[in-house]
């Protein structure tokens, strides 16, 4: 059984209390912050924590580590790509305040600490939390419903407004001050810029499939331009529900999930941008649709951390076992979108080319697999965590859940799971094939 992702609790108490395990440091106050995925600036509740407590101790130094969280599995190859890319921006606008940032992306926070202590002891310890609307519970756990109506209909409370990221000046570290011994792969940047190009996109990431619907790199500045993109600088908010089935291109859907998969970008920052849209203009189909999916991304989080191991379990919420033939080989053809559907079989080479799918083509993908192929579903669901630049496990389990009549689905309970036409999809969505030949 797959170990459930919960937010990691701060390592340090209220006011930055050390922890049980820390020693202290030979000399001056150092203040570790842990980002656990979360690779920005903005919106960071525990780094604001480790700041002020920063201030209240003249001399202290800041150091940030990038680790992973307890419960995430290692990521897929663009993410890592994304994510390499995240890191890199952050290392340089840190280095800016003379701030140091370790890299251990792979690590989890424990064992960094290990691999650190010889060189480096922290005196006191904050980390990251995953970037959620709700600091703690919207619905009470006890009442947490199975589907996303209740949920919605029964929030206790708005979103929490993003904070906007700190003043580090007289934190960084002097010449002096600065450790020769830290090993050279500890502050290399795993992502190394390329020459600059005056007339390149500077969003635009160069390792990108040409094809690619998302283009772009994951660091916190091309986040933000691409949420000021598409809630201001074009009309995709506002025509968002009327786009988001879309197949090709950019502009057909906000392409903001890959930055909140890998941390850098907070989902708050766009709860706010869509409120400060909406002021203007008016709340409109568009921007309520895109509240809502962010609606939906909550609901799984939550659920997850309710529920426990049976969120990702076979049986799923429901606890029935769907029925399902373990054919490997089938399976096997299938991961090398080698399945023998057209439509299916070019959603995978896009997968597999660019770790993006679209909604409606990751439905069509799940289906097919749940229903025509009738393999596990959760083979299939971890194949996409792998591959997808997206994934997050809570919303790709709930998604697959959810298909496969296990999840969150009001239909499915007592019924059979969704499933979709494809000819008729394709008719509906790609009339022209242009998907598909792209693809082919």
């Amino acid at each position: 059984m797959e170990k459930v992702l919960v937010p990691s609790p701060p390592l340090s108490g209220p006011g930055g209390a050390p922890s049980a395990h820390e020693p202290a440091a030979a000399a001056g106050f150092t203040i570790a912050f842990f980002l656990e995925g979360q690779l920005r600036l903005d919106d960071q509740p525990a780094l604001h924590e480790a700041v002020a407590l920063a201030r209240r101790q003249p001399g202290s130094r800041l150091v940030v580590l990038a680790t992973r969280p307890e419960g995430q599995r290692l990521r897929g190859p663009h993410q890592r790509r994304i994510e390499a890319q995240a890191l890199t921006s952050l290392r340089s606008r840190l280095a800016a305040w003379g701030i140091p940032l370790l890299a251990f992306p792979q690590q989890t926070t424990a064992a960094a600490l290990d691999e650190i202590r010889p060189l480096l002891a922290p005196d006191r310890l904050f980390q990251a939390q995953q970037s959620r609307l709700f600091a703690d519970w919207p619905v009470a756990p006890e009442r947490f419903p199975l589907v996303f109506s209740d949920f919605r209909r029964n929030l206790e409370r708005s979103p929490e407004a993003p904070l906007p990221p700190p003043d580090f000046t007289g934190l960084g570290w002097t010449g002096a001050d600065w450790p020769e011994a830290w090993p050279r792969e500890w502050l290399q940047s795993p992502d190394p810029a390329p020459v600059a190009d005056p007339q390149a996109d500077p969003y635009r990431d160069p390792q990108s499939d040409r094809r690619s619907a998302f283009p772009f790199r994951g660091d916190e500045p091309t986040a933000l331009a691409r949420l000021q993109h598409f809630c201001g600088g074009s009309d995709g908010l506002r025509h968002y529900k009327a786009r988001r089935n879309g197949l090709v291109g950019t502009e057909f859907s906000s392409k903001l999930s890959p930055f909140l998969a890998v941390g850098s970008l907070s989902v708050r920052r766009i709860w706010q941008e869509i409120l400060r849209y909406q002021a203007i203009h008016g709340a409109d189909e568009g921007s309520e649709w895109l509240k809502q999916e962010l609606l939906w991304r909550e609901f799984f989080l939550w659920s997850e951390q309710r529920h426990g191991a049976a969120f990702h379990g076979a049986s799923g919420l429901q606890n029935r076992q769907p029925a399902w033939i373990e054919n490997r080989e089938l399976f096997e053809r299938w991961c090398r979108a080698d399945g023998g559907h057209p439509l299916i079989d070019a959603q995978l080479r896009e997968l597999l080319a660019t770790g993006y799918l679209s909604n409606r083509g990751r439905q069509w993908v799940a289906s097919h697999f749940i229903n025509s192929l009738q393999l596990p579903w959760i083979w299939g669901a971890r194949f996409f965590e792998w591959w997808l630049i997206d994934a997050e496990p809570a919303l790709n389990t709930g998604n697959w859940a959810y298909l496969a009549g296990v999840g969150s689905d009001p239909r499915s309970f007592g019924g059979s799971p969704r499933r979709f036409d494809l000819e008729r999809q394709v008719g509906l969505y790609d009339p022209g094939q242009t998907h598909r030949q792209r693809w082919s």
